[in-house]
């Protein structure tokens, strides 16, 4: 029983590593057929590194740079939102990101938002969820390590140091652990989406009878605020609301 255990651990981590040798391999030959300009088999390439569960921002980075290439603009601007989320303090993505949105057609002023929440906004999205944690562990190692001197130090000036500044410390872990779990939920439950047809008509119920409220082009970004399935709600920048096929657009 013990060998079969065994065996069945070994044949799991050689599957594993065969998966990450042949997702290498594709990988290279991927970045070779960008080189050459040979944008759609890159993109082809890329997806299916994907489609075998490896995620990471320089993967959908790539696939973005691919797709921008290709002159499709809806799709790189996706690709790029998705490496954005991963990795929210890549200068390069919010770069190419932000060249790329310069193509849309749709040119949407954003509603105005309260101080507040456009400070919180920015605060969150500085950092991933995993650097917001990171973080949070740091401090907290920290506040315990003050925390330590004050309790095991006779020195009157270590004492007050170790215990305000422990407080300060374990206060300001305990905030960024708020903002590593909201960052993890939306993260999780992100309702963005980029419109990926060419045009799009936004239309006022769930279905073509419904009356036309306007038209979006590939590359908008828009909120989901319902989906039936063959039909989705959608919330652009400026607040308006209506309805579009589901396959005109996929989420971030």
């Amino acid at each position: 029983m013990k060998l079969n255990k065994f065996f069945i651990v070994f044949l799991f981590l050689f599957s594993l590593s065969c998966m990450a040798t042949e997702n290498n391999v594709t990988l290279d030959s991927a970045n070779a057929a960008y080189l050459k300009g040979n944008y759609e088999k890159a993109i082809k390439l890329y997806q299916s590194i994907i489609s075998n569960g490896e995620v990471s921002p320089e993967l959908y980075f790539n696939l973005g740079n691919a797709y921008y290439k290709a002159n499709n603009i809806g799709y790189a601007i996706l690709n790029y939102e998705r490496a954005k989320k991963l990795s929210p303090e890549d200068d390069d993505i919010t770069v190419n990101l932000k060249l790329a949105n310069q193509k849309t057609e749709d040119k949407i002023e954003a509603a105005p938002q309260l101080f507040l929440t456009t400070w919180k906004n920015g605060i969150v999205d500085m950092m991933s969820e995993k650097n917001w944690s990171e973080l949070c562990i740091v401090l907290l190692v920290f506040s315990l390590l003050l925390f330590a001197v004050y309790i095991f130090t006779s020195r009157r000036g270590l004492k007050q140091v170790g215990f305000f500044g422990g407080s300060i410390l374990i206060v300001s872990s305990i905030i960024v652990f708020f903002i590593a779990r909201h960052k993890f939920e939306l993260t999780k439950t992100s309702n963005e989406a980029i419109i990926t047809s060419s045009t799009v008509t936004v239309y006022g119920s769930p279905n073509e009878k419904g009356t036309k409220l306007f038209i979006l082009h590939e590359g908008t970004k828009v909120r989901i605020t319902e989906d039936d399935g063959n039909w989705t709600e959608i919330k652009i920048a400026n607040g308006n609301v209506g309805w579009v096929p589901g396959k005109s657009l996929s989420p971030v």
